[in-house]
């Protein structure tokens, strides 16, 4: 019963949560708005839970622990870019921007300001995209219940159960449903990881171990790796293969996501968006030390270093050998938090997209909200299934975020120059199909004398491309003015009206 005492905790916990959760909310939810958007009632503190565990999922926790082994410490620039940067250009610009566009997706966003045919190009391709990362963290939640859980359920049924977890997180409530969810998963993630951390430290002190966290510098400094246990080892397969790429993923992609965007339609006010955005990045950074601190234990054990799949094995072999098993279904619940809220907003997102884009903004305009709701719902099923098989393949994770974020990279390069510099159409889609090009001609036949930190990785094509030719076609081609400065006049006018 030990063994599989962690992934009952687990389980328990997120169907008491999600039933009761359910319960809850289950008269919020009258409309396909509600389902969708919240209808805008919600005060900042959910605001900031729809929000900030959005981002988190796998590339904060098992891609950087996994990365970890041959990169160390500095991987956690992912979250230090993460919650230092994007959450707050995010919380206080581009989530109002959107906010203000009055619109339900951000392809509708950018149909209002480009035209509705570069909306549905968007449309098309954005849900593909974020199923495409919601590959990655199904993945992810498998191997955590398969890992943690002392192997007592196949892999294979890990990944149906990591589906059904996230059908269930959005099914009865859409996005008020996420928003509940994440205020407790926050909590739970941040209290579960940390506390493991300080019940690794009392292991590594005591007659199991001994020598305390002195002993793991030690074996660094020892093998000649000392560089990994400090944050400050901008080598080139740091800078070029975390720090730039995040930087460039994290502002382009997710500033573009409707993941992102969806919860800032929850709140009451552009108030409610900006006043949580302290806790959103401090949450966003922090919970991204636990894992990288018991990743780098983990592989100075040598039954943990011996594995086959050692770095992504690194961290639930240690809890299962360091930690009770009640500590280890903590550690459990802490993951899946991170996990199971990006796989379902991004669930969610992707079936509001080809719903509201798609199905209603070009098939059939005129259909009822009851029918929105109920295809909305719909869609979830359909879009969880489409995951499960390439799931069942995927080995490698980060080589999948890069891949799949960087075709928002285009779309965000062009809303900016919209929204800051100009309006040209001609240019939008020209930088957006030029930023496609780029992805897929370096990702079918990438240069071989480059370094492969950047040969392998697309979102250094897809970034030139995009601001050389978007910059290079907005100063040749004449445009209206910023769409920014429309929606100042608008709010003027609007405040003059009141």
């Amino acid at each position: 019963m030990s063994k599989a005492l962690p992934l009952v905790i687990a389980i328990a916990y997120f169907l008491i949560l999600s039933v009761g959760v359910s319960f809850f909310l289950r008269k919020k939810v009258k409309s396909g708005s509600d389902f969708v958007t919240g209808s805008g009632k919600l005060a900042w503190p959910l605001v900031v839970a729809a929000f900030v565990l959005a981002p988190l999922g796998s590339g904060h926790t098992l891609s950087l622990w996994e990365a970890s082994a041959g990169m160390g410490a500095s991987v956690l620039w992912w979250g230090m870019i993460a919650g230092g940067i994007f959450v707050p250009l995010f919380l206080l610009w581009f989530g109002p921007w959107f906010r203000r566009l009055n619109v339900k997706t951000f392809p509708e966003g950018m149909g209002k300001i480009f035209g509705e045919k570069i909306g549905w190009l968007i449309a098309a391709v954005f849900p593909a995209q974020l199923i495409g990362i919601c590959i990655a963290e199904v993945t992810a939640t498998a191997t955590a219940f398969y890992a943690l859980g002392g192997g007592e359920v196949s892999l294979r049924n890990c990944i149906y159960l990591a589906v059904a977890f996230t059908i269930i997180y959005i099914i009865a409530a859409g996005l008020m449903q996420v928003a509940w969810m994440n205020l407790f998963n926050a909590v739970m993630l941040v209290v579960g990881s940390f506390v493991a951390v300080f019940f690794t430290g009392s292991w590594l002190s005591g007659p199991e171990h001994q020598g305390g966290w002195e002993s793991i510098s030690a074996y660094y400094a020892q093998a000649g790796t000392a560089w990994k246990t400090s944050i400050l080892n901008f080598s080139p397969d740091v800078v070029f293969g975390i720090m730039f790429p995040c930087l460039i993923l994290l502002v382009f992609m997710c500033s573009a996501s409707q993941a992102q965007c969806q919860p800032m339609l929850l709140a009451k006010s552009e108030s409610d968006i900006r006043r949580g955005v302290f806790w959103a990045a401090f949450i966003n950074s922090m919970v991204t030390y636990p894992w990288v601190i018991m990743a780098l234990v983990g592989m100075t054990i040598p039954a943990i270093y011996a594995l086959t799949d050692a770095a992504k094995l690194s961290v639930p072999e240690l809890a299962l050998m360091a930690l009770p098993p009640w500590m280890v279904g903590l550690l459990m619940i802490a993951l899946l938090s991170a996990t199971l809220s990006t796989t379902s907003g991004l669930i969610l997102a992707s079936s509001h997209i080809i719903v509201h884009d798609i199905f209603k903004g070009v098939v059939h305009p005129g259909m009822s909200d009851k029918t929105f709701l109920i295809l909305t719902r719909s869609m979830i099923f359909v879009c969880a299934i489409l995951v499960i098989i390439p799931a069942l393949k995927l080995s490698l994770m980060l080589p999948i975020f890069f891949w799949t974020f960087s075709f928002a990279i285009p779309v965000f390069g062009v809303y900016l120059i919209g929204m800051l510099w100009k309006v040209n159409r001609i240019a939008a889609w020209t930088t957006i199909l030029a930023g496609y090009a780029a992805n897929f001609l370096w990702t079918f036949s990438s240069p071989t004398w480059l370094p492969d930190v950047i040969s392998h990785n697309v979102v250094y094509p897809t970034i030139i491309a995009t601001v050389l030719v978007g910059v290079v076609m907005n100063l040749i081609l004449p445009g209206d003015p910023p769409y920014m400065r429309k929606l100042k006049a608008e709010m003027r006018e609007a405040k003059a009206g009141a």
